[in-house]
């Protein structure tokens, strides 16, 4: 008999605790516990996606960036000869250039954002600055 009541007032303290729960989590720091898991995870996964993302997107910038770098010092920034040999010499080494910086500048956005909203579009994709 004894064992009954026992029983069933821990039930009711589960009951009644538990519906009291959800009054406490509405804190920021219940609730950052529980996505710090979701938020480290789509941290990763922005990093993963957005190491070569970063490299390629600023590659490309770097390559037009030389290419009218060179261009210029010919001469004309706009001449067809002048961006011809400037995509030639230039083109390249400012790609190399431009990836490395995008490597960081990838890691650093795929972190940050994928932290901030994981696993959310903007975690992977860059907006023109």
């Amino acid at each position: 008999m004894l064992k009954k009541m026992m029983l069933s007032l821990v039930a009711a303290s589960v009951l009644v605790g538990g519906s009291y729960l959800p009054c406490l989590a509405e804190g920021d720091t219940f609730e950052n516990i529980c996505l710090f898991p979701v938020k480290l995870v789509g941290s990763t996964v922005g990093t993963v996606v957005g190491v070569p993302e970063g490299a390629v997107k600023d590659g490309v910038r770097g390559s037009i960036k030389a290419t009218k770098v060179v261009a210029g010092k010919l001469g004309n920034e706009d001449g067809k000869y002048q961006q011809t040999f400037g995509a030639v010499l230039g083109g390249p080494i400012g790609f190399v250039g431009g990836s490395v910086y995008g490597v960081f500048d990838g890691a650093w956005h795929g972190m940050k954002t994928g932290y901030e909203k994981p696993f959310s579009k903007d975690a992977f994709t860059f907006k023109d600055e």
